[in-house]
């Protein structure tokens, strides 16, 4: 018997009423359903419901998908992604199309794809305590709640890059280059390159521009805020506040997110396209 988890928002009365509408009919078909919802999971460690499951159908908006990627990442389970958000950059079916695109997912005819995505591994450094993070976009650090620029000095293996004054720095995966990054004026990378994206946020020199770096760079970044603490956030989801003088390391996980696919990997382009043109 193969087992399917489904995750929803459960305070999203859409998603809640589709999950309740597919149980009865995939166990009608033999399959173990296993429902999740994710308000009440952890921000890493999966919920042991997950382990062993053949496949995570994850009905929400990229946010939840963001959070599910981190939950199946670890026990290695693909996910198909159900648009109910606003962007849906990850996502892969639409709502109306679930019921019929579904199987071709559940029986992996040969239409369906694995899209691989790099993920982050982050540790934060402070008050000699360690703390480790999973991302699958991104991982930032910046400015408190004072509006006032931070001195972020930059290690890239070992070798010391640069001090950049400004708001705070990003570093994204390609997946991650379609979000916060983007909104900064940083680079879009097409979701199968595997380097990592170091863009400063409101610089206060023109010369601190994105830099692509190799899919096996160690970065490390130490902040120093002045008067005020500063933010870390992995994933815009784990958010912890950082001391001045806060170091951050990071690379390339072994872990990744696995999307099952049916449009080929060139819908990419198409789709970028229509979604920065405001066309879906």
């Amino acid at each position: 018997m193969k087992a399917i988890a489904i995750f929803f928002q459960g305070r999203k009365q859409d998603t809640s009423e589709v999950a309740n509408q597919l149980i009865p009919a995939l166990e009608q078909q033999g399959y173990d359903v296993r429902t999740i919802d994710s308000r009440y999971e952890g921000e890493v460690t999966p919920d042991p419901l997950i382990m062993g499951c053949d496949l995570a159908l994850v009905l929400g908006g990229d946010g939840t998908i963001l959070h599910a990627a981190r939950l199946c990442a670890y026990p290695d389970v693909p996910i198909v992604a159900v648009n109910f958000g606003r962007i849906g950059f990850l996502t892969e079916i639409d709502p109306a199309e679930v019921h019929k695109e579904l199987p071709h997912y559940l029986k992996r005819d040969e239409s369906v794809w694995v899209d691989k995505r790099i993920m982050l591994e982050a540790t934060l450094d402070q008050d000699g305590k360690q703390e480790q993070f999973l991302a699958l976009n991104d991982v930032v650090i910046a400015r408190g709640k004072w509006p006032r620029m931070v001195q972020i000095s930059i290690w890239i293996d070992d070798h010391f890059y640069n001090t950049t004054h400004a708001d705070g720095i990003i570093l994204s995966t390609a997946t991650g280059s379609t979000a916060y990054s983007m909104s900064v004026g940083g680079p879009l990378l097409h979701p199968q390159v595997q380097s990592i994206v170091l863009t400063p946020i409101a610089p206060h020199f023109a010369s601190d521009r994105s830099l692509i770096l190799p899919p096996d760079a160690h970065i490390r970044l130490q902040i120093f805020t002045g008067s005020q603490n500063g933010v870390f956030s992995a994933d815009g989801q784990m958010n912890r506040e950082i001391l001045n003088g806060a170091t951050i390391n990071v690379k390339k996980s072994q872990c990744v997110t696995r999307f099952l696919r049916r449009r080929p990997p060139t819908y990419f382009y198409q789709r970028i396209n229509a979604k920065l043109k405001g066309e879906e």
